[in-house]
Formats: C-alpha cells, sequence, structure tokens
C-alpha cells in the first residue's frame, strides 16, 4: 500500500483486500398481468429469503407503502413492486445466483419477462468474487444462458467505468412514463464523514441518521446501523424508492446513492448527496427510457464546484435507453503528487523475457 501527502490530506490507494462497497444491482420488469394485479407482492417475505440465499445475504427488515415493498438486506437492498424487482447486493454477494429462483416464481404467478437490466462499476477486489462474478465475461456468459441481451462497458478503463447488461422483450419500443434512475457512486470519502458512519456506543441498529433526514425530508426511511461500522438505508415517497449504503473503512471507503425519483432536475440533490459524503472521486450514472423516441437531456449540471470532470460519455442503446456516465475528482485530489505505477509481470512473463533484461 502507498500513500501520497497532500496539505492535510492523506490520500491512500486501494489495497489488495478489504471490503467490496460497489454494488451488482439486478432489474427484471414483467409485463403487466391484469389477473394478478399483487403481482411480485404476493411473495412472503420468507420466499424473499430463500432466493436471497441464492445471493449469500439475508433480509434485515423490511417496510411498504401502497406501491411497493423495501428490504434492508445484510449487503444492501431489495425492492418489489408488483411487476418490477430491484436487489443491489455488495460484498462478495452472488447476486446471479438468484436469478432461476426469480423466474421460478414468476412462472408461479404467471408472469413474463419484459425487461432485464445487470450493472455494476467495476470492482476494487476483483479477486475475492465468486463465480460468476469473477469477470464480465462470465457474468454475460451466465446471464445469456437466461436471456438473450446485450453487454456494454461504459467510461474509462484505466479508472472507473460501469458495466451493463440489457435484455428487452417488451412489445415495442414506446414508453408511456419514461423510467429513470441516479447513481452516485463514491470513493475516497473525506475522514470527518466517514467517522460519522462508526456505531458510537449510544447508537441503536435502527437509529435514525440526522443527514438522511434532511437529505429526504419528504420519504420514510428505513436504516440500520452496522456494527463496528456501514449503514444502508432505504427510502420510500409514493412510487419512489431512495437507497444509501456506505463501508466508511479509510482504506476502502465507498458510498451509494440512487433513486428511481422521476425528477427533471437533479442539482440539488446531487449537490446535497456530495455534500454529506464529500468524496475524493465519484461516478454518476443516469439511465432513462425515453418516451416516444424523445432525445432525452441530461437533468444536471455536468460541471459541479470543487470537482473536475474526468470523462463523460453519453450512449444510446437499443429500447430507446439513454446512458450518460460523468466520472469527477475533487480539485485536491487531482493535484496530489503522482507517482508513476508499478509494473508487476507474471512469473511466466518475467521468465521470458529475463534474457532481455540481461542483454
Amino acid at each position: 500500500m502507498t500513500t501520497a501527502l497532500f496539505g492535510e490530506n492523506v490520500f491512500i490507494d486501494t489495497p489488495a483486500t478489504g471490503f467490496e462497497g460497489p454494488e451488482k444491482r439486478l432489474e427484471v420488469d414483467f409485463k403487466y398481468n391484469p389477473n394478478s394485479l399483487n403481482g411480485l407482492r404476493e411473495i412472503s417475505e420468507e420466499k424473499w429469503q430463500e432466493l436471497l440465499n441464492f445471493a449469500k445475504c439475508t433480509i434485515i427488515s423490511r417496510t411498504k407503502n401502497e406501491y411497493f415493498d423495501a428490504y434492508v438486506l445484510s449487503e444492501s437492498s431489495l425492492f418489489v413492486y408488483p411487476f418490477k424487482l430491484m436487489v443491489k447486493t455488495c460484498g462478495t454477494t452472488t447476486l446471479l445466483h438468484t436469478i432461476p429462483k426469480l423466474l421460478e416464481y414468476a412462472k408461479d404467478l404467471d408472469l413474463e419477462v419484459e425487461f432485464v437490466m445487470f450493472s455494476r462499476k467495476n470492482y476494487m477486489f476483483p479477486g475475492k468474487q465468486a463465480n460468476p462474478h469473477s469477470h464480465w465475461d462470465e457474468e454475460v456468459i451466465y446471464l445469456n444462458s437466461f436471456f438473450d441481451g446485450n453487454s456494454y462497458i461504459i467510461g474509462n478503463m484505466s479508472t472507473d467505468h460501469w458495466y451493463l447488461y440489457l435484455a428487452n422483450y417488451s412489445d415495442n419500443n414506446r414508453v408511456i412514463v419514461p423510467e429513470k434512475t441516479i447513481e452516485i457512486m463514491m470513493h475516497k470519502l473525506d475522514a470527518t464523514a466517514s467517522t460519522q458512519f462508526y456505531k458510537k456506543e449510544n447508537t441503536g441498529d435502527k437509529d435514525k441518521f440526522p443527514g438522511v433526514a434532511d437529505l429526504l425530508p419528504h420519504a420514510e426511511t428505513d436504516e440500520f446501523n452496522f456494527t463496528p461500522c456501514g449503514y444502508s438505508m432505504n427510502g420510500l415517497s409514493r412510487q419512489s424508492y431512495y437507497t444509501i449504503h456506505v463501508t466508511p473503512e479509510p482504506h476502502c471507503s465507498y458510498a451509494s446513492f440512487e433513486t428511481n425519483h422521476p425528477a427533471t432536475d437533479y442539482n440539488d440533490l446531487i449537490k446535497n448527496v456530495l455534500g454529506m459524503f464529500k468524496p475524493h472521486t465519484f461516478s454518476v450514472s443516469f439511465f432513462t427510457e425515453k418516451a416516444n423516441a424523445v432525445a432525452s437531456t441530461i437533468p444536471f449540471d455536468v460541471e459541479l464546484e470543487g470537482y473536475i470532470v474526468k470523462f463523460k460519455t453519453v450512449t444510446e442503446l437499443e429500447g430507446n435507453c439513454d446512458v450518460v456516465m460523468v466520472s469527477y475528482e475533487s480539485n485536491e485530489f487531482a493535484s496530489r503528487p503522482r507517482s508513476p505505477r508499478k509494473i508487476k509481470l507474471p512469473a511466466s512473463l518475467m521468465k521470458a523475457a529475463k534474457p532481455l533484461f540481461e542483454a
């Protein structure tokens, strides 16, 4: 592990081991069935736990409103609508192994798959992942054993990037109500922000975090404080979900924020999230299904005070879908002293190259 000093801040490169904060995310939408109006919400909590066993995570708590059910998990969150499921899991969970059980449940409810989306940011510790999550190619092969989809890699392959798999079975490409999802994926959190997510002696598991109440004043929240550190939150506001997950350890600090709230402007929300976590690097992904193939616009200012845009990509996909991804570095992180990276060649290559070095 190496460190670089800048002023009063110490920036630590990612070590070989740590907790994998960046989540795997799976969304499956099903076609409307008038004979099963409650759809997936008919499935009991016990059956959802049976499904989650395949991902190697457990349900901690459940909250619901008239539109959907929200589950806080030992590793992230599950949201269940009548005809849509979104589950995201972190760490070394095996999320894709839940697919056979999900399709079994859907068959029992006479639900037909309409849309599949699997996505994740690049892992910090890819060597710790279990099959099929140890490599994107393996994940795509596994997904294609159930669906007929396409895969994409969006962003800078040498730093932060985003993997995306889509399978679309809709009858046509018209979307009456455009779906929008925004994710903010934050690394290298400010030390002051991170320490707030270490459990204090007088903090209960379900105590509300005050900053979240300010961030989402109109949402009902279900929160969990992990021991000795870490935090998860699900928010419910009518048909919209919000979710926050925090891994505060300094050598692998990470926080994520996601919502499907259909705002026309996310500027204030993004600034408030950044104000809570103060990340030195972060990425914003915005996924939308466009109505009637009308070109969509970026619903936030790409330029953010205190941050430098490292890259921006705008990608049009099949099914009238758009993806915008922007990655940032804080001004102070971008100006830190940098050292050349040390290249470690495999032993086999070193042996083959030895005559060249000797020459």
